[in-house]
């Protein structure tokens, strides 16, 4: 069978906040050119959720000002929303009570922000990218970088049809070559063409990047009239002193609650549950109120890029640039991404319009103005200015709280220098070395709608894959699972939001369920051999989130 080959100007891969961004400000600026004078380039954006918007999920409070830049007037006033941020608090939590924080910085703050559907604003600015001239196909996944004399040429897109033996079924399909002068990546945090770039080009960060994993649940409820626009940040409790992370409840309207929960994979002890520490918040009397008597509607779970300013990889090589969570753009003192995100499409976009416009000159010399016009932004500023936070709270809350005040004080001149971070998946210790962490909380009668275990959770993210086609979830080496069981306890088996992975009877392996799969990557993440590969399902698989 012959592999067929379509050719396109720009290439997008995965249809996100960051990859719309830069496509939209770059057809936004060609049509901004005298009449006739430039020939709007062919734009392809592809992505591998059934729909668009399937697999985009956040908070998500969204600061609007590089958005504002992006959108006319009129398409920010469009922009699809739950309703504004009304009121805030900033609370630590204790096993029985919290303390609300009396001040927070100017820069931590939301009132009048917009609440969002990240889902529903991805597939608002896809209608837009369509209205200005892209071409967007769902349901394909991206699984090679082209390559010719070492510059990116395009992408190929999975074969269709495969058995879980690896045996063409009737209706097999190869996936077709993309071809274009340039490629978008933009996957998200741990993209699976974004890592093996990085690695293959010696791009990466000075620091490793650090991850944590959201877990987010939609919980309708009985009406309360005046809520809507009421926003809880918290921290401390149920997680320890070593661990950082929070939660946050997001009234989104009177009668719907987005809650969830951030745990930095740089945890030590294997027996940490991250959803079970979800389901602790929660149950905690401070936030209880905010979902009492509701019954969750919508599940999902991925992880964040955490370890910021000296995280960001290369941003550029010869034929492809990489935007949004996948160079690790996030501001995880905010946690807020988006904003990012899209100052990420705007500095790319322009990049892109003046390489077409200089006889399509996509060169590393002519994309080095995008990292250029990314770092003389606002955001990127401010992400400065937290530059060793993350690291700080790598040697637990206090230092880390120490950190956030002399970046604050200081405007990130303190403390000097870069701080070191070590990868995830080395952080953690053996399990003679720790103690069992906590168990899930007693479920009242009155908690059944709103205290889900994983598999009831997965089911309210609507992921599917087709059971009959290879497991994307690969063990490379079966006898380290023996090692890593008896070492560390099957972690895989209590990391996962998703009971992906399930301790065999035998007690010595492990059994894949990839159909529970949210996509989150935290198994190849935090697997302390790394000895789990995530690699791309067929196209159209995975979660469907629809308000998340």
């Amino acid at each position: 069978m012959n592999r067929d080959t379509m050719s396109f100007d720009i290439i997008g891969v995965g249809c996100g906040v960051a990859t719309l961004s830069t496509v939209l400000q770059l057809l936004k600026r060609v049509k901004s050119e005298p009449a006739g004078s430039m020939q709007a380039p062919t734009v392809l954006i592809i992505d591998k959720g059934m729909s668009v918007g399937a697999h985009n999920l956040s908070g998500a409070v969204v600061d609007p000002g590089p958005l504002a830049e992006l959108l006319t007037p009129e398409e920010f006033a469009g922009l699809p929303k739950f309703t504004t941020v009304k009121s805030e608090s900033f609370q630590f939590l204790t096993p029985g009570g919290s303390m609300q924080v009396p001040w927070m910085p100017k820069s931590m703050r939301a009132e009048g922000y917009p609440i969002v559907s990240l889902s529903e604003l991805t597939r608002y600015l896809a209608g837009l990218c369509e209205k200005a001239g892209a071409e967007i196909c769902a349901g394909f996944a991206a699984v090679e970088l082209l390559k010719e004399n070492g510059r990116i040429t395009g992408v190929r897109m999975g074969d269709k049809g495969l058995d879980k033996n690896g045996v063409q079924r009737a209706g097999f399909e190869l996936g077709p070559d993309l071809i274009g002068s340039m490629v978008i990546l933009g996957e998200g945090a741990c993209g699976f063409l974004t890592e093996q770039l990085i690695a293959e080009r010696g791009i990466s960060g000075p620091n490793p990047e650090t991850y944590a994993l959201g877990i987010k649940e939609l919980i309708e409820t009985p009406e309360c009239k005046g809520r809507a626009g009421t926003i809880m940040h918290t921290f401390g409790y149920p997680l320890d002193q070593m661990t950082y992370g929070g939660g946050f409840v997001y009234c989104v309207s009177d009668t719907m609650t987005a809650i969830g929960m951030i745990t930095a994979l740089d945890y030590r002890n294997p027996t940490l549950n991250p959803h079970d520490l979800f389901r602790l918040f929660k149950h905690h009397p401070k936030v209880q109120p905010f979902v009492a008597g509701g019954k969750v509607v919508e599940y999902g779970a991925k992880v964040l890029p955490e370890g910021g300013f000296h995280c960001v990889p290369g941003l550029a090589v010869d034929g492809a640039i990489i935007v949004g969570d996948g160079a690790g753009l996030c501001n995880s003192l905010r946690l807020k991404g988006v904003h990012l995100a899209v100052q990420s499409g705007l500095s790319a976009g322009n990049a892109l319009c003046e390489g077409w416009k200089n006889n399509k000159d996509f060169s590393v010399a002519a994309m080095s103005k995008y990292p250029e016009q990314l770092k003389a932004s606002a955001p990127w500023k401010t992400l400065q200015k937290i530059k060793n936070v993350r690291a700080g709270f790598s040697y637990g809350s206090i230092p880390g709280i120490m950190t956030i005040g002399m970046g604050v004080v200081s405007g990130g001149l303190l403390p000097p220098g870069r701080m070191p971070l070590e990868p995830d998946w080395e952080t953690m210790k053996a399990k003679a070395d720790v103690r069992p962490w906590v168990q899930p909380p007693k479920v009242a009668d009155s908690e059944a709608g709103t205290q889900m275990d994983k598999l009831s959770d997965v089911f309210f993210s609507k992921t599917h894959h087709e059971e009959n086609q290879p497991s994307h979830l690969k063990i490379l080496d079966t006898a380290k699972c023996t090692t890593c069981i008896q070492k560390f306890g099957a972690p895989c088996t209590i990391f996962c939001p998703a009971q992906v992975y399930v301790l065999k009877d035998d007690k010595t392996s492990i059994h894949i369920d990839f159909s529970n799969c949210l996509h989150c990557k935290t198994c190849q993440i935090k697997d302390p051999l790394q000895n789990i590969k995530w690699t791309p399902p067929e196209g159209g698989g995975g979660p469907v989130y629809s308000k998340m």
